[in-house]
C-alpha cells in the first residue's frame, strides 16, 4: 500500500493543457475515484502517476519518494485497461502469471501467488481456458488477476468496467469493492459513470476541462457540491436548476417565492446579479399541508417514468420574468419571456400519477442550493440547507 501525492501536476500538448495544476493526496489504502465527462483530463492524469505520460509541471511522490522521472516498471504500480488486453493463445493461468516471468520470478512463487489470486477472484476452475472461452466479466476479472499477482504498490484502473453490459457491470462493480477490502492496496480509479463513482469511492475527484473542482466523499460531493458543475455532474437524475433573483427576506423562482430567514440570505450577500437556484429531484414533493418553508405550486406531469422502486415525473416551469436573465448556457436553461424549463421529481411509486394529471409540487427552502450565475460558486455552502 502507497501514500500517492500529486503536487500541483499538469499536462500540456500542443496546443492545449489536459490537466491544470491537480494538487492533492491519494492516502494510503484509499479508493480514490477520478470522475469527470469525456475529454476532462482523467486518463492523462492517471497516466502520469503510472508514467506512461510525462509530468509537464509539478511533482508526483510516492510514499514521500519524488517518481516523475522513473520508469513505469519501477514504480511498481498495476494497471487495468478499458479492454482487457489478454493474450489470446495463453490460457488464463499463463495470462496472469505473464508478468511475475517477465519479472524472472521462481516457478513456485509464481504458482503460488497465481493460485491466491484465482482463489481471490474465484477464477480456479477456469485456469487452463483461453480468454476466448470466457464471459467478458470472467476476462475482467482475468485482467484483475493479472494486475494482483504483482502485488503492487498501488492499483489504477481505467474504466475497466466500460465494454460490459448493465447486469455485469454492477456484479463487477460488487467484486471490485470486495476486492479492496480484502486487499486493502490503494487504488485510483477513473470512470464517467458517477453512479460507479458514488458506489465505490472512500472519496472522489471531479474533473471538468483538465481542473480538479472538488474531492470529498461521495456524501459530500451530493450534499455540499462547491459548484453548478458539481451539482449537475453528481447525482442521478441530475439536480434540478432555475434562474432566481433575491428579494427582501424571500428568493423570487419562476413558480413562487420561497421566505427565507433572515440569517440564511445574509449569507448569499447583497449584490444583485442573477441566481441560480438547484435541488435535487428527490427534495420536490407532489402531496403535504401547506407549510410556511415550502412553495407549493401547480404542474402538469408531462412525461412519466416509472422504474418499479422510483417514479420519475417530469414537468413544464414557465419562466415568464426570468427568461431574460444572463445565465450560464451549459444549465439548458431557455431564454424568452415566454420560455419553459423542465424538471423532474422523483416520488414514491406508490403514487398513481399519469401522464396528463395535474399535480401540487412543493419545494422546502431548506432543500435548496443558491449558486452566483456568474462564478457558478454555491453561496449556500455555509448554511444549513438540510437541517430539518
Amino acid at each position: 500500500m502507497s501514500e500517492i501525492e500529486l503536487r500541483k501536476v499538469s499536462k500540456r500538448f500542443t496546443g492545449a493543457t489536459a490537466v491544470k495544476r491537480a494538487n492533492f493526496t491519494i492516502r494510503d489504502g484509499e479508493f480514490f475515484i477520478l470522475v469527470g465527462p469525456s475529454g476532462c483530463g482523467k486518463s492523462t492524469l492517471l497516466n502520469m502517476i503510472v508514467g506512461l505520460e510525462d509530468v509537464s509541471e509539478g511533482e508526483i511522490r510516492i510514499d514521500g519518494q519524488r517518481v516523475n522521472e522513473l520508469d513505469p516498471k519501477d514504480r511498481n504500480m498495476a494497471m487495468v485497461f478499458q479492454s482487457y488486453a489478454l493474450y489470446p493463445h495463453m490460457s488464463v493461468r499463463e495470462n496472469m502469471a505473464f508478468p511475475l516471468k517477465l519479472a524472472k520470478l521462481s516457478n513456485p512463487e509464481i504458482d503460488r501467488r497465481v493460485a491466491r489470486a484465482a482463489q481471490i477472484l474465484e477464477l480456479d476452475e477456469y485456469l487452463d481456458r483461453r480468454p476466448r472461452a470466457l464471459s467478458g466479466g470472467q476476462r475482467q476479472r482475468v485482467a484483475m488477476g493479472r494486475a494482483i499477482v504483482r502485488e503492487p504498490r498501488a492499483f489504477l484502473l481505467d474504466e475497466p468496467l466500460s465494454n460490459l453490459d448493465a447486469k455485469l457491470r454492477v456484479q463487477m462493480r460488487t467484486e471490485i469493492a470486495r476486492l479492496h477490502n480484502r486487499l486493502g492496496t490503494t487504488t485510483v480509479y477513473v470512470t464517467h459513470d458517477q453512479t460507479e463513482a458514488m458506489t465505490l469511492g472512500d472519496r472522489i475527484a471531479v474533473l471538468r476541462k483538465g481542473e480538479v473542482l472538488q474531492i470529498g466523499t461521495p456524501r459530500e460531493l451530493y450534499e455540499r457540491p462547491r459548484n453548478l458543475f458539481v451539482a449537475g455532474f453528481i447525482g442521478s437524475p441530475a439536480m434540478n436548476f432555475l434562474p432566481a433573483r433575491r428579494a427582501e427576506g424571500r428568493l423570487e423562482l419562476p413558480p413562487g417565492a420561497l421566505e427565507i430567514p433572515a440569517y440564511n440570505a445574509k449569507r448569499w450577500g447583497t449584490g444583485q446579479g442573477p441566481l441560480i437556484a438547484g435541488f435535487r429531484p428527490e427534495h420536490l414533493r407532489v402531496i403535504g399541508e401547506r407549510d410556511v418553508s415550502v412553495l407549493w405550486f401547480a404542474a402538469r406531469a408531462e412525461v412519466v417514468e416509472w422504474l418499479g422502486a422510483d417514479l420519475f415525473v417530469y414537468f413544464d416551469v414557465a419562466l415568464k420574468g426570468f427568461g431574460e436573465m444572463d445565465l450560464p448556457e451549459d444549465l439548458d436553461i431557455q431564454r424568452g419571456d415566454t420560455a419553459r424549463h423542465t424538471l423532474v421529481a422523483r416520488i414514491d411509486p406508490a403514487h398513481a400519477v399519469q401522464e396528463g394529471d395535474s399535480l401540487r409540487v412543493g419545494l422546502d427552502w431548506r432543500d435548496v442550493h443558491v449558486f452566483d450565475a456568474a462564478s457558478g460558486q454555491n453561496l449556500t455552502l455555509s448554511n444549513a440547507v438540510n437541517e430539518h
